[in-house]
């Protein structure tokens, strides 16, 4: 009789563990979420948007983060520094302030692109390379200077000069990025139809950090190789020093 009692009671306690295990194991929303997020922490990562379903590339692998929009991959990469965002969480923004991703702490991601201001859900969908400036030639930066200079001459219907200081062979990369970048800033302010000012002579320099503003004619472009893509400014801001001259 004992024995049959043991039986049972064995029985019954493997149901149950089997019971309890299974109710580990069904959907919890807020958990996975959070391990979705703790997945991409510090990572290099795919993202999609809630509302058009398009891909985009953020990646956390370095002191400063990168973005970059997956369906135009010649798009300018967004150099994000991490802020505290109000009532918590964390906020990416750009070298001009604007705020490009906010992650709240639970885990969610909320992104804010130029087409949808006010912010759109997205979720992180698959692991990704991390981004960095392809490598260049001196040849190659020379030919694009010298393009650059012929469009933006074009573009403001007035001659230019355009000069740059050699940069080391590793940092060709991020000196071919900064002169598409400023194409990129003149040809939005020509877009907005804002009145440029007279740039006589543009100078692309080396310096300690990068930057952007005028020495009397002379507009002049600060980059800092070492640091990659965060080692030159941005289109916006070299567009706002620009107009700063024009104001």
């Amino acid at each position: 009789m004992m024995i049959g009692m043991t039986r049972i009671l064995i029985a019954i306690l493997t149901v149950a563990m089997c019971a309890g295990a299974a109710a580990g194991y069904q959907a919890n929303p807020l958990r996975d979420r959070l391990l979705r997020n703790e997945r991409s922490q510090m990572a290099s990562a795919w993202y999609q948007r809630a509302d058009s379903g398009d891909f985009f590339l953020f990646d956390r692998t370095n002191t400063v983060a990168l973005l970059r929009e997956r369906d135009d991959p010649t798009a300018e990469v967004l150099v994000l520094f991490a802020n505290r965002a109000p009532g918590g969480g964390t906020s990416f923004v750009t070298d001009t302030g604007r705020e490009v991703i906010r992650l709240t702490a639970l885990g969610g991601t909320t992104y804010f692109p130029l087409d949808a201001p006010d912010g759109v859900i997205v979720d992180y969908a698959s692991p990704a390379g991390g981004l960095a400036p392809q490598p260049r030639s001196p040849d190659e930066v020379r030919e694009r200077a010298e393009d650059l200079a012929s469009t933006i001459a074009d573009l403001l219907g007035e001659s230019l000069d355009l000069e740059y200081e050699p940069a080391p062979r590793s940092g060709l990369g991020v000196q071919y990025d900064a002169l598409n970048v400023i194409e990129g800033a003149v040809r939005e302010l020509r877009s907005q139809r804002r009145r440029m000012p007279n740039v006589a002579r543009l100078r692309v320099v080396m310096g300690a950090e990068p930057g952007a503003s005028w020495n009397g004619d002379d507009f002049i472009v600060s980059i800092a190789p070492d640091f990659g893509y965060a080692g030159r400014p941005s289109s916006a801001y070299i567009a706002n020093a620009l107009m700063e001259e024009a104001s």
